[in-house]
């Protein structure tokens, strides 16, 4: 008769070995769900991959993600806050809790994980998130310096851009446009950096110059009608009708529904 504690361990790896395979089998299926978008299935999955390891931290992780694709963020919430009780090392479960609930408009609650998150490691987005908060809020001087710091830890657009359209915001327009230079620098491909820096130019008047910028992100991406609006109202503003007509058969192509009184025959 076989020894009973060998074939005991015998049961055991065996057992382990299947579920491992089971738990990578699942998760091959999760991202090809994800790749067809049956989000519902990639959840089905990741939940499948914890009743075999119910400790799987990175599969509480990618069922709270895919939570949000889905917007059932108290799911999301749920799972982002068992993966921090497993792991509570992890400083993302803070800063990606903190994202959902700033989503939520929990303002709060996200600037408390934001906080821990700046404990626990060098973040520049928690800074620049928790600045996007203080601005709603209208605590235009603590943005201000979360933006900052934001800024002197990581040089990205997106940074320059809520800093310099705050600076807009307060008047200072010189300031704003020179974050948003720089934000075009960084990333010449970044609509938002030129959309940004046309809204600015269309408040201190200098259309000409807005409407360059309109006519970059209609570069960047030309099926977004609200650039094409933008351009259309400053060129009749400037009454250059030839060149609002043509932006204006583009708007309408692209799924513009606003009805500008323009008379282009």
């Amino acid at each position: 008769m076989k020894n009973p504690v060998s074939f005991f361990c015998y049961f055991i790896f065996t057992n382990a070995a299947i579920c491992q395979n089971s738990i990578k089998e699942y998760r091959h299926q999760a991202i090809e769900y994800g790749y067809i978008k049956e989000y519902k299935k990639v959840i089905d999955c990741y939940s499948k991959i914890i009743e075999l390891n119910p400790k799987d931290s990175t599969a509480y992780l990618d069922r709270a993600l895919t939570k949000q694709i889905i917007k059932d963020y108290k799911g999301a919430i749920t799972d982002f806050t068992i993966r921090g009780k497993i792991n509570p090392s992890e400083p993302d479960y803070f800063f990606l809790r903190g994202m959902l609930l700033q989503k939520m408009k929990d303002y709060k609650n996200a600037i408390l994980n934001y906080n821990k998150t700046m404990k626990m490691e060098y973040n520049a987005d928690a800074y620049r998130f928790r600045g996007q908060i203080k601005e709603i809020c209208k605590d235009y001087n603590g943005a201000m310096k979360d933006y900052n710091k934001a800024a002197s830890m990581s040089r990205y657009s997106e940074i320059y851009i809520d800093r310099g359209l705050l600076k807009s915001k307060l008047k200072d327009y010189k300031e704003s446009l020179k974050d948003l230079n720089t934000a075009t620098e960084i990333d010449p491909l970044d609509e938002n950096a030129y959309y940004s820096r046309a809204q600015v130019y269309t408040k201190i008047k200098e259309f000409r110059n807005a409407i360059i910028d309109y006519g970059k992100t209609i570069e960047l991406n030309n099926q977004e009608p609200k650039y094409y609006l933008k351009k259309i109202l400053l060129e009749i503003k400037l009454n250059e009708k030839v060149n609002a007509c043509n932006d204006l058969m583009l708007y309408k192509k692209y799924g513009g529904k606003l009805n500008i009184k323009l008379n282009c025959n």
